[in-house]
């Protein structure tokens, strides 16, 4: 991928993080994130030093109706032996209904009392003052406010320990106690009645036994439904003196939630994005894709819940986000670039490449790397001969009908044979095999495309015959090698083409056509792969015959190169035995034995014209005349 591409993503990575942050500092995502952690509670092993002093229904019918009597509550209290602390969670803020003496007789009881006993105010939170208990139970008790933090959503999983000096409910049964600052999240036990809790009626009556309250710490409360003192936790409805009794008991445990602190929050949620952008580039497979992101999404979640369990608020729903935005940016970012990119891949390859290759291309296009690379190709060069010659003699009209036709039937074949038109020069016609698919058999296709283009040809030229148009020949040179394979040009203008010395070669094959009177000239590389082809030859490759033509080094080259005809013309017997003469006057050739080669290629001529017989045979005669002082078999040309 190049560095654009990953520079793309590292700025959607960036921006999938500071959304997340922008939501999780900005605490919109509080209330959803406080439900995700309400499931994290596990119900857990009751506080064994807090009970639950219960006035149910049964006790409410049993002593007399709502609200109980003050003398009531005195005998309970007497009741109590050998408590750490008890605390009241009722509202003792006005007088008796049943008299002075009745609120004189819980006072009195309250005096009694061998252990501290908490009677609760209120923060009047819209009115900004105090709901106090009657002054007559202030001196024989201890102070502290009921009131517990209600969030956005009606749900109580918070409470202050302390505020404007004043100690809470909870926090006034455990005075000696370090209390942390601001609010502290309820570490809840469980649901309700996972306290130990006792009937009211059971405390009233002594039917409780010492021991069960022994260095206890007690609260009393309303538990009965109809008294609507019930408020809403991560477990369900819980009565409010059993939400006080799980705030005691988080204060007693002495461990409170922290929150993860920012800087790490902040590296989560950059690694969640950019794990989330690297999976969906690196991951090709759907399937496996899917399975990932949705472990990763989940791991999220698994980890905060094991942090819950560390008392670690580890904010889950934010790195989740992140990691959510993150894919969803980045497959916006590659659909829009995938588009792009197959779009510029249709329109780059439309004209000279067959729809079939296209679309492979198009699902898959890192098949095709753009740029240039080193890549083994087989290049094709084809030019018609005396071209510039026949032209003068037409129309411009004729000349562009009879030029579209051609390069019509010719492309056509190329494309036919899995190759790829690269350009036309005037009359010429160069393509390549190869790439951008990758072709084993590019060689053998090569060379049954000019077997092809040699048919289709002909059948032009009846055609033109039948409307006055002259008869056209080609000829063509085909050579394979490593060559550089990629787009070039300028930024805004460029051609997928090969570059390389073999590219040279091909066209030089291609124009040596010319010297040996053949239609199409191959290189050794070429005629090797044809060869290692014979035991998996397909429909058709059984056509392709060749014949050693000659050993030449061509101008500018310092190693001489063997070329071969690829024969192009049905071969009956006659031309058999053409060609057996011909490779036998060869041998002679080459050995030096330019006489004995002469009555060969003589042989040849006396059964058919052979143009590469007739060239020999002038050959040998001026070998013969000027024979050199070494020699290699080797023609050397001074010309291109």
């Amino acid at each position: 991928m190049s560095t654009r591409r990953y520079t793309t993503l590292a700025i959607l990575v960036c921006a999938a993080v500071l959304c997340a942050s922008a939501a999780y500092y900005s605490g919109a995502l509080g209330v959803l994130q406080d439900k995700f952690f309400d499931r994290f509670f596990v119900t857990k092993a009751a506080p064994h030093t807090v009970v639950v002093i219960a006035i149910d229904d049964e006790s409410i019918e049993a002593l007399g109706g709502w609200p109980l009597s003050r003398a009531t509550l005195a005998q309970a209290l007497d009741n109590l032996h050998g408590a750490a602390a008890i605390g009241f969670d009722l509202v003792l803020a006005d007088p008796s209904s049943r008299g002075a003496q009745d609120d004189a007789a819980f006072a009195a009881a309250l005096g009694r009392a061998t252990f501290p006993v908490v009677v609760p105010f209120q923060f009047d939170e819209r009115g900004g003052k105090t709901i106090e208990p009657l002054a007559l139970f202030a001196g024989y008790s201890v102070r502290g406010y009921a009131n517990v933090a209600l969030d956005q959503d009606g749900v109580v999983r918070r409470f202050e320990p302390q505020r404007q000096n004043q100690l809470s409910f909870a926090a006034a049964l455990l005075p000696s106690t370090t209390l942390p600052a601001g609010y502290v999240r309820i570490d809840y036990r469980g649901p309700a009645k996972t306290v130990l809790t006792i009937p009211f009626v059971d405390l009233y009556r002594g039917k409780v036994p010492a021991a069960a309250l022994q260095d206890k710490l007690v609260l009393v409360g309303a538990t009965a439904p109809d008294l609507h003192d019930s408020v809403q936790t991560p477990f369900g409805v819980m009565p409010g003196v059993e939400v006080q009794a799980n705030a005691l008991s988080t204060l007693e445990a002495g461990r409170f939630f922290t929150a993860t602190p920012g800087v790490l929050v902040f590296f989560a949620l950059l690694l969640a994005a950019a794990l989330a952008a690297l999976l969906i580039v690196w991951v090709k497979r759907l399937w496996l894709l899917l399975s990932l992101l949705a472990s990763g999404l989940a791991s999220t979640t698994l980890l905060a819940i094991v942090l819950f369990g560390q008392h670690i608020l580890f904010p889950n729903l934010a790195v989740s986000l992140a990691f959510v935005l993150a894919v969803g940016g980045v497959l916006v970012y590659q659909y829009l670039a995938e588009s792009k990119e197959k779009k510029f891949i249709r329109e780059t390859f439309q004209y000279y490449l067959m729809p079939e290759v296209i679309d492979q291309l198009v699902a898959d296009p890192t098949k095709l790397a753009l740029g240039g690379e080193r890549r083994g190709l087989t290049i094709l060069f084809s030019d018609i001969r005396g071209f510039t010659s026949i032209s003068e003699g037409l129309t411009p009209e004729q000349l562009m009908e009879i030029m579209n036709e051609y390069l019509t039937a010719m492309t056509d074949v190329i494309l036919h044979t899995k190759g790829l038109v690269d350009k036309y020069i005037g009359d010429a016609v160069m393509a390549f095999w190869g790439a951008p698919l990758p072709n084993p058999r590019a060689a053998i296709d090569a060379c049954r495309s000019v077997l092809l283009m040699s048919q289709a040809l002909q059948k032009l030229n009846i055609h033109w015959a039948e409307r006055g148009l002259p008869h056209l020949q080609i000829g063509v040179g085909i050579n394979a090698g490593e060559v550089i394979v990629g787009n070039m040009g300028s930024n805004k203008r460029f051609n997928y083409t090969v570059m390389g010395d073999e590219v040279n070669f091909a066209s030089r094959l291609e124009n040596l056509n010319k010297v040996y009177g053949t239609q199409c000239l191959i290189s050794e590389s070429v005629q090797k792969q044809i060869a290692h082809s014979t035991s998996s030859r397909q429909v058709g490759e059984a056509d392709l015959r060749v014949r050693e033509l000659d050993r030449v080094l061509v101008q500018g080259k310092k190693e001489p190169k063997l070329i071969f005809e690829l024969i192009t013309q049905p071969v009956d017997e006659v031309f058999e035995q053409v060609l057996g003469e011909f490779a036998k006057g060869r041998a002679e050739y080459v050995a030096g034995e330019w006489h004995k080669a002469s009555e060969h290629f003589k042989a040849a001529l006396a059964l058919r014209p052979d143009p590469p017989s007739q060239l020999f045979l002038e050959r040998c005669a001026h070998l013969l005349q000027s024979p050199p002082v070494q020699w290699d078999g080797v023609y050397e040309f001074t010309t291109k």
